[in-house]
């Protein structure tokens, strides 16, 4: 259905008119920031604090499990390194786009570290958190190559750990929930929307017995 379509098709049904003009000023995607978001074109909540550009579900999730204790390394960077920033104890994050991790880099929080590295597929990108020789407790994978980087995140986790899977919906991404699940893996899905988006999409938790998150 074309834009000018779909303007006629809510004119010609004013109830469902005003009902989407109040949004902008009571109800769940004003509590949630969702306006913010939209007009600031980045991920924000309803204060203005930055957010990872992830499903609302899966944040509300994440603020009750992290915790200071925690490690976290992520495939990206920008608002979700802030937030994560916020409720664990340390963050590491590789980027591959110069220009945005020279923006990113000067006003990191104090316990979080960000990496520069050059994507090429299966490359130094997908094997960073490996490279580094820690264990990380969660390792978000929200950039690029992301198959290669659940390959990868694997070898990186401490005992407890999980690995978080962005647009998991994406059936580009199967063969990557595959090998995690063969890897002994369980899969926790968290559907929905997310920040100044109106498409559904998910979110995913791998996730082994008495993991970090207590799931």
């Amino acid at each position: 259905m074309s834009n000018l379509s779909s303007i006629i098709g809510l004119l010609t049904k004013p109830a469902r008119l005003r009902s989407l003009l109040s949004f902008n000023k009571k109800g769940y995607l004003k509590e949630i920031g969702w306006f913010n978001s939209l007009e600031r074109q980045a991920p924000v909540d309803r204060l203005g604090n930055p957010i990872p550009w992830v499903t609302y579900s899966f944040i509300d999730f994440m603020k009750e499990r992290i915790s200071k204790q925690h490690s976290v390394f992520e495939f990206g960077s920008g608002n979700s390194t802030f937030f994560y920033a916020k409720y664990a104890g340390k963050v590491v994050s590789v980027e591959h786009d110069q220009e945005w991790y020279n923006k990113i880099v000067t006003t990191k929080p104090d316990n979080a570290e960000m990496i520069f590295t050059e994507l090429k597929t299966n490359g130094d990108y997908c094997r960073m958190p490996v490279k580094l020789d820690q264990k990380f407790d969660i390792v978000i994978v929200d950039g690029r190559d992301r198959v290669n980087c659940c390959k990868q995140a694997v070898d990186a986790l401490t005992p407890e750990g999980v690995i978080v899977l962005d647009d998991s919906e994406r059936e580009f991404y199967n063969e990557a929930i595959m090998f995690l699940k063969d890897k002994g893996f369980k899969q926790l899905s968290f559907s929905g929307i997310s920040p100044g988006l109106f498409y559904n999409k998910a979110t995913s938790v791998f996730y082994k017995a008495a993991n970090c998150l207590g799931i």
